[in-house]
């Protein structure tokens, strides 16, 4: 047995020794572009552990020294780029030269965390884009009376004294109450159970995947599927879904898709696309979380970001109340009413513009055999990332004036100015310049939903709440880093006060 484990031992070492030498010295080359931070063999790895504390600063150096340059990550190099023309290269680029799936599959791992099923037959991407679109004005009301329910619940006002309420745990539960509303509604929107499956979901898989991507490539399949949270969250999500989903499946086999009183939901949407085994209970329930992982952190980020933003910087909020008070008292709450609150609109724009959920964008794999060469000259070889500098972007004074200044109006006089500017200065939006979304056909495919989720809580919070900073002589609270990542402070409050209408 002793020779046996030795010889396990020094065989397994030998297999690994043999795989790092491998990615060291047969890794594609990337010397042309020029590296932020150490780029030696070992002194890369010291510049990944400062990209991971200090990633904002590197992306900011880079951008104001180069078009194209790299970052240190701990298993690899990034490739970022910048300037309009190679972000519409990139945005034009065929899937077959850089590819989305390949990238959000890699650093996710996808196929392990979620599922192979789910990239390999995306069309959950299609009922987000057009089923939640083309519906949340017939289930607007539905969604509105998810978003008074639960700030109710969650800010409990009595009176009119100010109220600390944390922002990351108020936002989650809001964004994820309001979303599951529209997905499969009353009662189960508001199961704490089920609502923690999906807050709980999304931070194993990140968790998950960093972990399978420190691994060896030919160790990730053998040990990843240990380290994915998959199983355990899908036994979870039955519990609570499964029975819905059983039923709603059995009438749809009954009595077609056409039958009296068909819910108008993501169940219903999601069994309009499904095919074959896509069309069983598992797989409709696998879908639901997924959708769920897409949708909640990345809105509540947002609105958090936007209630820091909305009590650091107070100037607009008489402007965008008022707006909001009128287009109400005329013509109610609708879709098309908060639609017109363009005010409100042009504030979550800056916020996102201002800070964003990441200062990166738009990520592909380079997976053209030959690498894919940009029309600067630069060749990104075959295997490697490329991202767009979005933060950057966002903060360049020749793009937007006083870039460092949060001008809550700054698109809405935009769209003053600018004639034909009445749609690409909305929030949902996209363009070279302005990216939170991305951009292009692979642009964020429930991003209109959001739009007019987020556009709606900020209308409910300015009139029926005040807010301010709990610490006004501190200033907005610091977000929170990590690489790319931007992150809303998670230990601090925004002071709440109910607004006393007559």
């Amino acid at each position: 047995m002793t020779d046996f484990l030795r010889v396990a031992t020094y065989g397994s070492a030998g297999i690994l020794g043999a795989y790092i030498l491998g990615t060291v010295f047969y890794a594609p080359s990337l010397d042309s572009i020029p590296a932020i931070g150490p780029s030696g063999i070992l002194s890369s790895y010291v510049g990944a552990y400062r990209y991971i504390r200090y990633g904002k600063d590197m992306i900011d150096q880079g951008y104001s020294q180069h078009r194209v340059f790299r970052v240190p990550l701990i298993h690899r190099w990034d490739v970022i780029i910048s300037g309009s023309q190679l972000v519409e290269e990139l945005r034009a680029s065929k899937e077959e030269e850089l590819s989305i799936r390949e990238a959000f599959n890699e650093i996710l791992q996808t196929d392990m965390t979620m599922g192979p099923n789910i990239l390999g037959n995306p069309y959950h991407i299609s009922v987000a884009r057009v089923g939640m679109t083309k519906n949340i004005d017939a289930r607007f009301d539905e969604v509105r009376d998810e978003i008074m329910a639960t700030f109710d619940d969650h800010l409990a006002m009595e009176g009119d004294e100010w109220k600390a309420v944390p922002v990351q745990s108020t936002t989650m539960q809001v964004i994820c109450r309001t979303s599951n509303r529209l997905f499969v509604g009353l009662p189960l929107c508001r199961n704490r159970d089920y609502l923690n499956i999906n807050f709980e979901f999304t931070i194993s898989v990140v968790i998950a995947a960093q972990l399978i991507n420190l691994l060896p490539g030919f160790l990730r399949p053998i040990i990843g599927p240990w380290l994915s949270p998959l199983k355990k969250y899908l036994k979870r999500t039955d519990q609570q879904l499964g029975a819905l989903v059983t039923e709603r499946v059995r009438l749809e086999e009954e009595l077609g898709n056409e039958y009296p009183g068909r819910p108008n939901d993501l169940i219903s949407w999601l069994l309009d696309e499904a095919e074959g085994d896509e069309r069983t209970v598992p797989a409709l329930v696998q879908r639901i979380l997924v959708i769920n992982f897409g949708a909640v952190h990345t809105s509540a980020n947002t609105f958090a970001h936007a209630l820091f933003d909305l009590a650091a910087f107070p100037s607009s909020v008489e402007e965008m109340r008022e707006e909001a008070a009128q287009i109400v008292r005329e013509e109610g709450w609708s879709k098309t009413s908060v639609f017109k609150m363009h005010k409100i609109d042009s504030f979550l724009r800056e916020s996102q513009r201002y800070n964003g959920n990441s200062i990166t964008s738009m990520g592909r794999k380079v997976v053209k055999s030959g690498g894919f060469t940009f029309s600067d000259g630069t060749t990104v070889p075959a295997g490697c990332f490329v991202n767009v500098a979005t933060g950057p972007t966002h903060h360049d004074p020749n793009i937007y004036p006083n870039p460092n200044e949060f001008d809550a109006l700054r698109f809405y006089n935009l769209r003053l100015a600018d004639e034909e500017g009445t749609i690409r200065h909305q929030l949902a939006a996209t363009s070279l310049e302005y990216l939170p979304w991305g951009h292009g056909r692979h642009a964020c495919p429930g991003r209109f939903f959001a739009a007019t989720m987020l556009k709606t809580m900020l209308a409910h919070v300015l009139l029926n709440y005040d807010v301010k900073l709990e610490d006004e002589s501190a200033g907005r609270p610091p977000n929170q880093w990590f690489a790319a990542i931007c992150i809303p402070n998670g230990k601090a409050n925004v002071m709440f006060r109910k607004r006393q209408t007559m």
